[in-house]
């Protein structure tokens, strides 16, 4: 019940990720859906980040000296997927901007390739991060966090569905 209530503090984190596309493609959000996030947004993804941390730690019930090898390498690693991802989305906000401006071939093929080398980058980068956990950390360790990381996401992308579509629901009356 508690990762349910504070799952449910989160949600208008995703809810920017997932209707940003939508809005940008000039579909209106749904009803009740805050446009700006601002400061407030930072406060809660640094909580989600304090959450999903938490809760990593107590599923992967790290040893201390452990733990103080996972941790820094683990913020780096967060803190490098970050940057790659805030400079892809910039990408495809230039994409768009290129589409729509009819731009020639040529400099959306640059754009594209750029993008192709993010992607490289954050498969190779990812696949880095586990390598280097799989020095101090049993195999064991390594798919707890493994399965820990596919199971938040999943976990938080289904609460914030049933929340946005309860929203929906209450405002089609």
């Amino acid at each position: 019940m508690k990762r349910v209530a504070v799952l449910l503090l989160i949600w208008p984190v995703w809810l920017s990720a997932g209707f940003a596309q939508g809005m940008r493609m000039g579909n209106p959000p749904p009803p009740g859906f805050p446009q700006e996030m601002g400061k407030r947004g930072q406060e809660i993804r640094k909580q989600l980040e304090q959450i999903k941390i938490w809760q990593m730690t107590r599923e992967m019930n790290l040893p201390t000296d452990k733990a103080e090898k996972f941790f820094p390498l683990y913020n780096k690693y967060n803190e490098e997927m970050k940057n790659i991802t805030s400079e892809r989305r910039q990408i495809v906000r230039e994409l768009d901007s290129s589409i729509d401006n009819k731009v020639s071939n040529e400099e959306i093929n640059k754009e594209v390739q750029r993008l192709i080398d993010l992607d490289r980058q954050l498969a190779e980068s990812h696949a880095s991060f586990i390598q280097n956990m799989g020095k101090f950390l049993s195999p064991v360790e390594v798919a707890k966090y493994l399965v820990f990381e596919q199971q938040f996401d999943r976990e938080i992308r289904d609460r914030i569905r049933m929340i946005m579509l309860q929203r929906m629901r209450g405002h089609d009356r």
